[in-house]
């Protein structure tokens, strides 16, 4: 009977028959008797694990989606015109609104074109009509000009869980010049307070020189480069020819991923660069007030 509630879907016909069996063999009665025990105790551990705490909470979010394109976008050839489309994540659901509150704000304020930073002042359908504007202005100036204006930010959500709220930030753009540009910035937002997480709140200030060794360390394997090769002639423009960790990092699961957009460290053609540290390779580096280390148990 309490293996049929823990496994319902089992054909239990021949094992009703050798239960009945077993009751003729006490001996055998108490090894089955033990073993039903064991998986008793296993279906409760696994059932709380999956509940654990630290890696669940409440909160719950949208994608928010804006998109204007110019009269000339229009048609199935759309190369001389003007787009524009902006989508975000927003918390809807949170128990403390305070910190609901604020964390969508700075999300917006990431997400806006305006250099204005009071939040409730952004109007984000009057910064897509100016782009529109400023690019009809500009083909009425140069009509014989062919060519398009882009503008695309999204962000999503990659991790939440327990007080931790981790979102991207991703730009790709055109208004002129000798290609797109592309930008990449990263939020982590602790839900207890609603700031933004800073390295010392991961990793404590005295081990954060280690920290970067070991990010050296990935850094060289993830270029390709030996242990004692020249930075600086490389390739890359590290100030003081000495390898730095910025402050452009995002909270995963499983590791913090540093990014180093274009111009950053190194000539436009040689691209970005995402840098990852597994947790395996900084444990040691955390103490027990460390945000990542629920993430890590």
């Amino acid at each position: 009977m309490v293996l049929l509630l823990i496994y319902p879907n089992v054909n239990y016909f021949w094992l009703i028959y050798f239960y009945k069996l077993i009751l003729m063999d006490k001996i055998l009665m108490k090894k089955v008797t033990l073993i039903i025990s064991v998986l008793l105790l296993l279906t409760f551990i696994f059932s709380c694990s999956d509940k654990d705490s630290s890696k669940v909470n409440d909160l719950q979010y949208d994608i928010v989606k804006y998109e204007k394109k110019s009269d000339g976008c229009e048609g199935l050839k759309e190369d001389n015109c003007a787009k524009i489309k902006i989508e975000f994540p927003q918390i809807t659901n949170l128990d403390n609104s305070g910190i609901k509150d604020r964390i969508n704000n700075s999300i917006k304020l990431l997400f806006s074109m305006s250099q204005n930073s009071d939040p409730d002042s952004i109007n984000l359908d009057e910064e897509m009509n100016l782009f529109i504007e400023d690019y009809e202005e500009f083909m009425a100036e140069f009509p014989d000009a062919f060519q398009s204006w882009f503008v695309e930010m999204t962000g999503e959500v990659k991790l939440n869980r327990g007080n931790i709220f981790s979102i991207d930030y991703m730009e790709y753009s055109y208004t002129g010049g000798a290609h797109p540009n592309t930008m990449v910035e990263f939020r982590n937002y602790n839900l207890s307070s609603g700031d933004e997480i800073t390295l010392d709140e991961i990793i404590p200030p005295d081990n954060q020189n280690e920290l970067t060794k070991i990010g050296e360390e990935e850094f060289r394997l993830l270029k390709e480069l030996e242990q004692e090769a020249d930075l600086g002639l490389a390739g890359f423009w590290f100030e003081n020819n000495q390898f730095y960790l910025n402050d452009n990092f995002l909270i995963t699961d499983s590791s913090l991923v540093f990014y180093y957009n274009n111009y950053e460290i190194t000539a436009y053609a040689f691209g970005s660069t995402e840098l990852s540290i597994p947790f395996s390779k900084i444990k040691t580096l955390i103490d027990d007030k460390s945000l990542i280390k629920p993430l890590i148990e």
